[in-house]
């Protein structure tokens, strides 16, 4: 008699122990459980961090994840800094970044020890291309006169930009279609591009698309540079159009570790497109000249290594077209 109560009683202790590890299992695939953060690699009230607040508060205010999104502003080393924490978090889902292609700049530059495979992309949310623009006093009245003026004067002719930047890249694509090379002026942001053109110091310059109509008093748009024409300027032509299919967009993506889960991934990128489908991010988006571009999946794997091998087949002249050179 004892012996059979002894086993009722381990058989009753396992199926306890079966049930605890059976609840503890559901309990961790709910995913989200705790709080997921947000890294921004760079400063408060950029264009990064604005539009991942935008997100944020759509998130948060129609209960779109059962758990706060929580961003952090990781600034550094052009990106780098914030991007290295997402690279050493746990691949779980609860730590993604946010960042542009400057994450590609820094990796063709050799800037960083990561690569494109050491993260999942997550998800798209928007795009902004840039327009190529003279100051309006300069001799060059349109795109064929740019390609004629550089081809006469080449390293003479001064572009304002980073060096290394994310719109340096696409400059070094169209020197390679155009079989000449200009000079790169590290100048920095649009906003100091516009001064150094309007002061003379530069000639031509690849600006975000609110500098249209921001500096239409002192700037002379001559293509977009982006795949198709722009609602901004409808009627300013794609350099693509003029028979040179060269793009220049800042994409604004979402990456996870390397090993995420894809399940976790797409309950992250499902709650950030429908925020970005709201009036709220849509009004954002208008404000700052981006357009919305979802790409996901499949689709967003095949445009990440197209990408980042457009910047590694360029990166030789990149390095080689400082104004110091």
């Amino acid at each position: 008699m004892k012996k059979a109560v002894t086993s009722s009683l381990a058989a009753a202790v396992l199926g306890l122990t079966q049930m605890a590890a059976a609840q503890h299992a559901i309990a961790q695939d709910a995913f989200p459980g705790k709080p997921v953060h947000l890294v921004v690699p760079f400063s408060a009230g950029g264009g990064s961090d604005g539009l991942a607040r935008a997100i944020q508060n759509v998130i948060e205010t129609d209960k779109l994840l059962p758990v706060p999104l929580v961003i952090t502003n990781a600034e550094g080393a052009s990106g780098a800094v914030g991007t290295r924490q997402v690279l050493k978090a746990d691949p779980d889902g609860y730590t993604i970044l946010q960042i542009h292609q400057e994450m590609f700049s820094s990796m063709a530059m050799g800037r960083v020890d990561y690569s494109v495979d050491d993260f999942e992309p997550v998800i798209q949310v928007s795009e902004a291309c840039m327009f190529m623009a003279v100051p309006k006093k300069s001799p060059i009245q349109d795109f064929e006169g740019f390609v004629a003026a550089v081809k006469k004067e080449g390293r003479g002719l001064k572009q304002a930009d980073e060096i290394g930047g994310v719109t340096h890249f696409p400059s070094a694509e169209l020197m390679k279609l155009l079989g000449t090379q200009w000079s790169i002026v590290p100048v920095g942001s649009t906003a100091k591009r516009f001064v150094s053109l309007k002061g003379g110091f530069t000639d031509m310059a690849l600006m975000s698309p609110l500098w249209i109509k921001r500096g239409e008093a002192d700037l002379r748009p001559l293509a977009m540079m982006s795949p198709e024409r722009s609602a901004i300027a409808p009627d300013l032509p794609t350099a693509k159009e003029l028979g040179y299919p060269i793009s220049s967009c800042i994409n604004r993506r979402y990456w996870a570790p390397k090993g995420t889960p894809a399940e976790r991934i797409d309950v992250i990128a499902d709650a950030i497109e429908k925020a970005a489908h709201s009036k709220g991010v849509g009004d954002y988006l208008s404000r700052t000249g981006e357009e919305l571009k979802i790409v996901r999946g499949d689709a967003l794997k095949q445009r990440v290594a197209a990408e980042f091998k457009s910047f590694e087949d360029v990166v030789d002249i990149v390095k080689g077209t400082s104004a110091s050179k």
